[in-house]
């Protein structure tokens, strides 16, 4: 398929489809993202009704306590304890309840009070209200299952919506019951029980104050429920007394103080809405018909739509215009390619103007001039590649330890050791085996014992001057490594390290030990160590900017073969392995190499 077909087809499919997909997504997801829009506003003004009903009721706490230790109300229960005849007993009844008639003023909501004297004498404010309802005796008071519960609250109020409790409360019209005991103020014991009642007209206006004033169907209806679903208040006075489970299969789990979910209520799909108040468990519901907030949706569906179509017209538009030079552009890049491919790096591409294209091309240019510099830097690693392989060879067999060798065994044959000819003659093959093995890699178990053989014959030569220990564990036997990576090691150790010593001071130690995905061998020694200016040389010669100058007077002075061992392990293993070196005059010297697991192919 040729550029221009796969440009439409990437244009369809990357563009029109997406865009098409964008509108249908918006209209599918619409309906949440409006649900959630009006969930967090509910939230809002939820919080300010119940803000303003938790004032209310506090409100009213705080003049019911100013009443409960007031003058008039402790010694009315004082006095009640007194024994009159009739005609007192009643001139007293009279007097307080017109005492109590003052507390009807403090408060608009106030609609009636009585006050319960432990002895059961009942006074009442004789407010002419038809709201009020005739009050219950003293005995008939005690039955109440909220008496015992009146009791255990110690004075602090206890709030009983609308339709809780009926026969004690009343039904029309419902009304707040507010009960509380009162205590003496001076031994805190009970002298009676006061009852007041509350209109729940301004209740029911902050309810309204937050709905549609033009059409209450259309807007959110709000009422107040008990722990137990009983709608004890509704602002539209339509639930008034019912169950909310009669019109609502579920309601919101409150998990917080809000919840809100879409459900049916009364049959109508609605988005109904709870918010916890401060008050025996009461819950603000909020409900608002879903079909009230399609207009909203069908507006944001709309702009989607519109925004939809402008966008594929442009797109269109933008693919008429510049698809054509676009195309050029890339076919003129790809022709450039083909001529890289064969090998012409001196190709570059010439773009005019600000555009993506321009971008294209000097990227091109970019990558061109950057696989220009790779292949030099790969000639370079090459070279620096050959030239350790060089020192790997002049490192290998030294012609002098050769020659000490052979003399060594001159020396044992004139003094007839058979026996220790026989074993400086297979160490030394042993070591020109490893030496001239065709593989860049050998076996563990060879290297080691490679090194094994060469620490023997400089024991003898040196007549003892050190010590060794190999700690190798066997399973690390069966993996491979770059051949003569150990002897410069330990070679530097024996020329550099003991120079100096008396025998049997020395000691070399070399151990194995086999990680998860890698093989750390580590060559120590208790020689004199190297000075702070022999390892930064050590460390500048891994640099490929180092001068051939600068490491051949290194390997003068330090051991030829730490350097070729250094390079040998970064060039064949690459990143994440090599040699690392530890060191301090007179604490001796360790040398860590890190190499990966490998087996090794025909070994």
């Amino acid at each position: 398929m040729n550029l221009r077909p796969k440009l439409m087809l990437a244009f369809i499919s990357l563009i029109i489809i997406p865009m098409i997909g964008l509108g249908i997504f918006s209209f599918v997801n619409s309906e949440a993202l409006l649900e959630k829009k009006y969930s967090e506003q509910s939230e809002i003004t939820m919080k300010a009704i119940g803000g303003n009903i938790s004032y209310f009721f506090r409100e009213l706490d705080q003049l019911s306590n100013g009443n409960v230790i007031s003058a008039e109300v402790q010694d009315t229960l004082r006095q009640s304890r007194l024994t009159l005849d009739d005609n007192s007993s009643l001139i007293r009844i009279t007097q307080a309840e017109k005492e109590m008639s003052k507390i009807l003023f403090q408060h608009p909501a106030v609609s009636y009070v009585v006050l319960y004297a432990s002895d059961g004498t009942m006074y009442r404010s004789n407010r002419n209200d038809p709201t009020t309802f005739k009050p219950i005796s003293f005995d008939d008071l005690k039955k109440q299952s909220l008496y015992d519960e009146v009791i255990k609250m110690g004075g602090r109020p206890l709030w009983i919506g609308p339709h809780e409790q009926r026969d004690l409360t009343g039904v029309d019209p419902p009304l707040f019951t507010m009960m509380r005991v009162v205590k003496e103020m001076e031994s805190f014991n009970d002298l009676g029980i006061m009852v007041t009642q509350y209109k729940t007209e301004e209740v029911s206006s902050m309810l309204k104050a937050f709905q549609n004033p033009e059409d209450e169907s259309q807007g959110a209806r709000y009422f107040i429920l008990n722990s137990e679903g009983l709608i004890m208040l509704d602002s539209n006075k339509r639930y008034d007394g019912h169950s909310i489970d009669l019109y609502t299969n579920s309601m919101p789990q409150l998990t917080e103080n809000y919840e809100s979910a879409r459900m049916k209520f009364d049959g109508v799909d609605s988005l109904v809405s709870s918010y916890q108040l401060d008050r025996n468990g009461w819950i603000l519901l909020s409900v608002q018909p879903w079909n009230s907030l399609t207009d909203e949706n069908v507006r944001f569906v709309q702009w989607i739509g519109m925004i939809t179509v402008l966008g594929i017209l442009s797109a269109v538009l933008f693919n008429v215009f510049f698809v054509n030079r676009v195309a050029k552009s890339i076919i003129k890049v790809v022709r450039k390619m083909r001529l890289v491919e064969q090998g012409l790096l001196d190709i570059r591409v010439t773009a005019q103007g600000k555009d993506e294209t321009v971008l294209l091309a000097n990227s091109f240019n970019s990558m061109v001039e950057r696989i220009g510099d790779l292949l030099s830097e790969v000639r370079r690693e090459q070279e620096r590649k050959q030239h350790a392989e060089m020192m790997l060879m002049q490192a290998q067999i030294k012609p002098h330890f050769l020659f000490n060798t052979l003399e060594s065994i001159n020396a044992l044959a004139a003094q007839n050791e058979g026996g220790k000819i026989m074993l400086m003659v297979r160490r030394l093959s042993t070591i020109l085996r490893t030496s001239m093995h065709h593989s860049e890699e050998i076996g563990l178990i060879q290297e080691i014992e490679h090194v094994r053989s060469y620490l023997e014959i400089q024991k003898y030569r040196f007549e003892e001057l050190f010590s060794y220990e190999l700690n190798v564990p066997e399973e690390a036997l069966e993996y491979t490594i770059l051949k003569l990576t150990l002897q410069p090691l330990v070679e530097n150790s024996i020329q550099h390290g003991f120079d100096g010593y008396e025998d049997g001071q020395g000691n070399i130690t070399i151990h194995v030990a086999v990680e998860t995905h890698r093989i750390v061998i580590t060559v120590s020694d208790n020689g004199k160590g190297m000075s702070r200016d022999v390892l930064y040389k050590l460390s500048e010669g891994y640099s490929p900017s180092s001068k051939q100058q600068d490491a051949a007077d290194l390997g003068e002075r330090r051991g030829l073969g730490i350097r070729n061992v250094a390079d040998r392990l970064r060039i064949h293993y690459g990143a994440g392995y090599g040699m690392m070196i530890c060191s301090s005059e007179g604490w001796g010297t360790t040398i860590r190499c890190v190499i990966p697991k490998s087996r090794g192919e025909g070994l």
